[in-house]
C-alpha cells in the first residue's frame, strides 16, 4: 500500500508542475513574447516594446557569442548585429518544439520557463538561406503581472 501511495504522489506532483498544453492561458502568453521578442523585433527591428519585456539585468549566454550583460547591451547587440548589418537575418520558431514549464512558490506562479528550438535565415543574393538551427531556454520572470526575459540560454547552434 505504501509504495501504491508513493507511486501516486510522484505521478501527482510530476503532473501537477509539468509542462502546460498549448491551449493553457500561460502558453498562449509565452506564444506572444516570443513574438514580440522575435518576430516583432529581431524579424522587423521594432524594438520599442524590448524595454517592456526584458528584465535590467538579464543574461544572456550564447555558445558562440559569449555572454551579453543587461538589457541595455542585448538591445544594442540586436541593433547592431541583427537590424543593422549588411544582410538581414530571420528566426523562425520550429513547429511543435516550443514548451512551457510553470514555475510556482507556495503554489502562485512567479516565473516560466519557455524552451524550444529554432531556425535561423539570411537574406542575401535576393533570396533566403537558411543558415541553422539552435535550441534556446528563457526564464521569463512575472512582474508586475508581466513577463520579463530574465535568463536566456541559446545553444546547440548548427
Amino acid at each position: 500500500m505504501r509504495k501504491i501511495l508513493f507511486m501516486f504522489l510522484f505521478g501527482f506532483c510530476q503532473f501537477s508542475y509539468s509542462q502546460v498544453k498549448n491551449t493553457d492561458e500561460l502558453y498562449k502568453t509565452a506564444e506572444k513574447l516570443d513574438s514580440l521578442l522575435f518576430n516583432e523585433g529581431f524579424n522587423k527591428c521594432n524594438l520599442s516594446h524590448y524595454d517592456s519585456i526584458i528584465s535590467k539585468d538579464l543574461e544572456f549566454y550564447h555558445d558562440k557569442g559569449g555572454i551579453t550583460d543587461g538589457k541595455q547591451a542585448f538591445i544594442e547587440s540586436i541593433k547592431n548585429n541583427i537590424c543593422g548589418g549588411p544582410n538581414k537575418v530571420k528566426r523562425e520558431l520550429v513547429p511543435n518544439t516550443m514548451k512551457v514549464y510553470p514555475l510556482h512558490k507556495n503554489q502562485v506562479l512567479y516565473a516560466f520557463i519557455e524552451e524550444g528550438e529554432h531556425d535561423f535565415a539570411e537574406f542575401y543574393q535576393g533570396e533566403w538561406h537558411k543558415r541553422s538551427r539552435a535550441k534556446f531556454t528563457i526564464l521569463w520572470m512575472l512582474e508586475e503581472g508581466n513577463g520579463k526575459m530574465k535568463r536566456v540560454f541559446s545553444y546547440d547552434h548548427q
